[in-house]
């Protein structure tokens, strides 16, 4: 395995232990629920599926917060149990697929009018990985370009005209 990336062998590797962590999670957590690892494009992802629609409510939590921790949670530990940087996404009911979608439209409607315009647009907050999808999704239209403003947690994207 060479360092920086890992292949795709050792992510299915990883999406199966975070898989395994997030239902022992999900049992200490009394949610009836699976966690099962899926690939979509080149990103590895554990979607948590099957459960009562309250309780998966509550992992996504108000914005992903809970999701996030979930996240967070999970790369710690699973990435000391491994001994190396987790790379796989978790995700409740495809929520983070959907945000994606949302975000890539956002991106598109703010160049749209940053086109239309002259002016740049500012998008909402929002973490490192949801301001790079907005990017990637910039960088596919043309006249337009993207960057990051603010600290976090209230970095954001800026969608400008190219001159």
């Amino acid at each position: 395995m060479n360092g920086d990336m890992p292949d795709e062998v050792d992510l299915e590797e990883q999406a199966d232990a975070v898989a395994d962590f997030v239902e022992e999670l999900l049992g200490q957590m009394d949610i009836d629920a699976i966690a099962e690892p899926a690939q979509q494009g080149d990103r590895f992802y554990v979607d948590i599926l099957e459960g009562p629609p309250e309780d998966l409510a509550l992992l996504i939590g108000k914005h992903g917060q809970t999701l996030d921790a979930i996240q967070e949670l999970t790369r710690n530990v699973v990435g000391r149990r491994l001994d190396e940087r987790i790379r796989v996404l978790v995700d409740v009911e495809d929520y983070r697929k959907r945000r994606a979608f949302r975000l890539e439209e956002r991106a598109r409607e703010a160049a749209e009018r940053a086109l239309a315009s002259g002016q740049e647009q500012e998008l909402e907050p929002m973490d490192a990985l949801e301001r790079k999808i907005v990017h990637d999704a910039v960088a596919g239209i043309e006249g337009v370009e993207s960057g990051s403003r603010g600290e976090d947690p209230n970095r954001f994207v800026v969608v400008s005209p190219l001159d």
